[in-house]
């Protein structure tokens, strides 16, 4: 994988974690994700990778009593909008 894949694929999941978690603040940076949610102080998260970020936004989110922004795909041919 280049830089560039790398890259975009980075993008991608900020962007979904973004689209899935509007209330959450998120951000990539020094190899590592984080999110943060309103507060004071505010509740942040870390993870090393965007699917164990997601997981705990999950988990918070269920635990918290809000509700989940269903996902839908933007690429019609890919195999999550079948």
């Amino acid at each position: 994988m280049t830089p560039d894949d790398e890259a975009r694929e980075r993008q991608r999941a900020l962007d979904l974690l973004r689209t899935a978690f509007p209330d959450y603040r998120i951000v990539y940076g020094g190899g590592r994700w984080a999110a943060a949610a309103a507060g004071d102080p505010p509740t942040v998260w870390f993870a090393e990778t965007p699917a164990s970020l997601c997981g705990q936004l999950f988990t918070a989110q269920l635990r918290s009593g809000g509700t989940m922004i269903p996902l839908r795909s933007m690429e019609r041919d890919s195999q999550c909008a079948r």
